[in-house]
């Protein structure tokens, strides 16, 4: 079975990425570091989505608020990892990306509900 971001939830996490695709990827390592910084989770397509700061990659964000790139293995700050914030209201968010096409299910910490809404009414979608 092929992987889909946005067909079982509105929005996915890492957790569910590699739930369904890999049964052996493990974040108890991850646990056990370090925590410098924080970094602020977004949509893309459909999924919580982490930039890095150091490299200008991007991970999934996961349920365990760790952020760890895969990439510069967070070099700049001697291998620690970065606390994820998400958005508070993280439900209501979801709920109106669901009405969207998958294609169209973004959003960027600087928006807002009425923002989102609003793009919802220009798309056609309520």
């Amino acid at each position: 079975m092929a992987y889909i971001a946005g067909v079982n939830r509105p929005v996915e996490t890492g957790d569910t990425y590699f739930n369904e695709i890999s049964k052996h990827i493990d974040r108890i390592i991850l646990k056990k570091l370090e925590v410098s910084g924080i970094v602020k989770a977004r949509i893309e397509y459909a999924r919580y989505i982490v930039d890095c700061p150091n490299c200008n990659s991007a991970e999934f964000a996961f349920e365990d608020k760790l952020f760890f790139c895969s990439q510069c293995k967070n070099s700049d700050i001697q291998g620690k990892v970065r606390k994820v914030v998400m958005p508070k209201n993280r439900t209501e968010i979801e709920s109106v990306l669901g009405k969207r096409a998958i294609v169209n299910r973004h959003w960027l910490p600087t928006e807002s509900i009425k923002d989102l809404t609003a793009e919802n009414l220009i798309m056609g979608v309520i």
